[in-house]
């Protein structure tokens, strides 16, 4: 798989994008696709219907951005992988935001959808920055651990070197190692013997 060092592009807002939860990145009626592609024109469906072409997902200046601004608690509720595979099909590439939830985020690095923390004041002055200068190049380097925003229109861009994702996350997506079970396997194959050891035997009724 691909190695991600860092997710560069334009960027927009899903304000005030707190407490976002699964149902609304993705209808229920969703969930009965055999398939992991297809979902990226769903995203946000059901309240992009709501907004009659306001949402931002709507918008025709954020058309091609692949990187979304959040607040906090994204992608909580119901534990739909289905989410996240709307998102990467728009394609999102990278969230910043203020908190993710447990599920959505342990289900982001497997698909190659970068999840980054930033201090609630950082993710005030993006948005605010991206108000007024929305061509402004945005990128999320994982090597460093840094978000920046680069100079646009004479105005000089900054950057934010405390954003946050857990080390595994980190780890599964610079080395290229996605993939859940190979991430298993890496813990090694005597801690793998000892937890399966630990586990109550269940025969056969």
């Amino acid at each position: 798989m691909e190695k991600i060092l860092r997710v560069e592009g334009k960027a927009f807002c899903l304000s005030p994008g707190n407490n976002v939860d699964t149902d609304q990145i993705i209808p229920g009626k969703y969930m009965k696709w055999l398939t992991m592609s297809g979902f990226g024109p769903h995203v946000f469906e059901d309240e992009r219907a709501k907004s009659k072409g306001e949402h931002p997902f709507d918008l025709p200046e954020n058309k091609g951005r692949t990187i979304l601004v959040v607040g906090e608690n994204f992608g909580c509720g119901s534990s739909r992988e289905h989410a996240v595979w709307a998102l990467v099909g728009w394609p999102i590439r990278a969230i910043i935001g203020e908190s993710f939830a447990e599920i959505f985020r342990g289900n982001s690095a497997p698909n190659g959808l970068v999840c980054v923390d930033v201090a609630p004041k950082f993710r005030a002055k993006l948005e605010e920055w991206l108000r007024r200068y929305g061509e402004a190049n945005v990128c999320v380097n994982l090597t460093e651990m840094v978000v920046s925003i680069g100079y646009v229109d004479g105005a000089l861009g900054f950057k934010y070197d405390s954003c946050t994702m857990p080390d595994e996350h980190r780890e599964m997506l610079i080395s290229g190692q996605w993939n859940t079970t190979e991430a298993l396997l890496s813990v090694g194959e005597e801690t793998i013997r000892k937890v399966a050891l630990s586990l109550p035997y269940i025969g056969q009724s």
